[in-house]
């Protein structure tokens, strides 16, 4: 049995590896923030069901404080569309190899550069609904699409909030910079799937 190892955050410096029973002796309260060893983030000790029980502290679901701002969020859908460049050229790549059609070629190609937007769109809704609720270009800034209590949106959400972005698009792009405005950084198509984009506390 493998014996798993925690980390604590202790006058804003990490510290550890800390065996459980040393944690045990340390007197955490709820708001302590630990992590285990293979963890990507910190979370608080009450956050934390399992963890919390055997240290005798009270568990509460803690909602959602700290929210990915939008250039962040351009950054990553920019990010997003660069993964769907990409998978549009392997597409184009194998065109040019197997057509010897210049005009079909060029059509094609054509095709598929309008398809971008869409390659993109599958992305999102595919993997802000999957377990890891985010795309590429979140995953790697580190932030993720939840509920308004920080649960998973699924696949059911991830689409309407996808589609909800056609508003966005209509305002001429003020249904985006609504989120300036809005304390938790939610834009036109956040509001209507009831959705936010969060960050991890500690990067």
């Amino acid at each position: 049995m493998t014996l798993i190892k925690y980390y604590i955050v202790k006058n804003g410096k990490p510290h550890g590896p800390i065996t459980l029973e040393e944690l045990k002796n340390l007197g955490l309260v709820g708001t302590d923030f630990v992590k285990e060893e293979d963890w990507d983030d910190y979370k608080e000790l009450r956050e934390i069901p399992e963890l919390s029980s055997k240290l005798g502290v009270k568990y509460e679901r803690a909602l959602p404080q700290y929210y990915a701002t939008l250039d962040v969020r351009l950054l990553a859908a920019a990010i997003d569309y660069f993964f769907a460049f990409v998978i549009y050229c392997i597409g184009a790549l194998v065109v040019l190899i197997e057509s010897t059609d210049r005009l079909a070629q060029g059509q094609l190609l054509l095709v598929g550069l309008i398809l971008i937007p869409i390659v993109k769109f599958i992305i999102n809704v595919s993997c802000e609904g999957s377990r890891k609720n985010a795309s590429p270009g979140k995953l790697l800034l580190q932030i993720k699409v939840t509920d308004t209590k920080g649960n998973p949106i699924g696949f059911g959400r991830a689409l309407w909030r996808n589609i909800a972005k056609i508003t966005c698009i209509l305002t001429l792009g003020l249904g985006y910079l609504a989120g300036f405005l809005d304390r938790k950084q939610q834009c036109f198509h956040d509001k209507l799937a009831r959705t936010l984009v969060i960050k991890g506390r500690l990067l």
